[in-house]
């Protein structure tokens, strides 16, 4: 009897063992065949309340690696993104031979970074996109994969006619980008698709049909119109490490708006920790924000800083920080004079937007 149970066990470990095989075999080839996850089978290891109610992730191409995480963010937290980032936005820059930001045609945007650990809502944001890429935030570029992973999040706006010229995202340092996560901030009505123009692999001959319609510059790529609340993934480099070259794309804003507006966030993951040590710390207390048009000083020590000739000896701080000190703005009624403080954004290199364009 006993040799029979154990024999009856060890069959049931057997058939058991070989099933759950199964299973890891299929879990490891998962989308291969261009399969869709739904909110009840995330494997990204997001909660339903960790996104929109109705999030879902799908396979665009596997050369390059493109992935769409559907229903990504919430309206509220869209909203709360452009919101956050608006004050601070100026001509984009890109960066030059030198490792400086140098304003560039190739890139017509205006932008500004949003540090990782800004408020509860960022850090929320850029947990999940840890989730989804698997990398800790500390390598990201403040919005990227585990958060120390990843850079601080950049924040853009292009308008009609404006864009991100074909470049490559994997930029070589001691911690390359590995991967770049696209958060789609506002629907666009016309053009403003990212696009990769050397690859017009998509994994399902029908995705064109029903991603499009598209603009005249993503016709014929593998591309994504832009759809608020959605994310865009896509690696720069290949399984095996090595930089790979299909991973040229027309910019985290692509190819040019025809119509409406685009605003999105970029998340750049990196293989290590970014700016390990930046990622925790905290803002020093004098390191105010404000509105820039309101022509308000940020540090109580500007007037003798500006009596001294600071804003001279030391422009860059003193023009951001001390801005009316240095009457760089004219002074405003209040803080509610849009008038005048839209002809300071102006006059300061600032976006001047539509405060109703924020909450679209």
């Amino acid at each position: 009897m006993r040799r029979r149970s154990a024999f009856l066990l060890l069959l049931l470990r057997l058939t058991l063992g070989l099933a759950l095989n199964d299973v890891e075999d299929e879990e490891r080839l998962i989308g291969w065949k261009g399969e869709t996850y739904g909110q009840n089978e995330d494997r990204w290891g997001l909660a339903s309340d960790d996104a929109s109610p109705n999030h879902w992730v799908e396979t665009v191409s596997w050369s390059p690696r493109v992935f769409i995480y559907h229903g990504f963010l919430t309206d509220a937290e869209a909203r709360h993104i452009k919101r956050t980032a608006a004050p601070m936005m100026k001509r984009s820059s890109v960066v030059g031979s030198n490792g400086s930001s140098v304003l560039d045609t190739i890139r017509t945007s205006y932008g500004t970074f949003v540090r990782r650990r800004h408020d509860p809502v960022i850090e929320r944001v850029l947990r999940r996109v840890a989730s989804w890429t698997k990398a800790p935030p500390e390598n990201q570029e403040d919005l990227q994969a585990p958060p120390e992973n990843q850079e601080d999040l950049q924040v853009l706006r292009y308008g009609i006619g404006q864009k991100y010229g074909a470049h490559m995202d994997s930029l070589i340092d001691d911690s390359p980008r590995m991967a770049t996560v696209l958060l789609y901030l506002h629907d666009t009505e016309e053009g403003g698709e990212t696009a990769f123009p050397d690859s017009g692999q998509w994994l399902d001959p029908a995705l064109p049909d029903r991603l499009g319609p598209f603009s005249k510059c993503a016709q014929g790529k593998v591309a994504f119109r832009p759809k608020k609340g959605d994310a865009l993934m896509f690696w720069s480099i290949k399984p095996d490490g090595t930089h790979d070259p299909l991973s040229l794309h027309t910019g985290a804003t692509g190819c040019p708006v025809v119509r409406g507006v685009k605003w999105t966030a970029t998340s750049w993951v990196h293989s290590m920790p970014y700016n390990y040590d930046d990622f925790f710390k905290t803002k020093p207390d004098d390191d105010k924000e404000g509105e820039p048009g309101a022509c308000m000083d940020l540090n109580d020590q500007c007037v003798t800083w500006a009596e001294s000739g600071e804003c001279d000896r030391n422009p860059v701080y003193m023009n951001a920080h001390c801005v009316r000190a240095c009457k760089r703005c004219e002074p405003c009624a209040s803080t509610t004079d849009w008038e005048c403080i839209n002809r300071n954004r102006e006059k300061l290199g600032f976006m001047v937007y539509d405060q109703d364009e924020l909450d679209a």
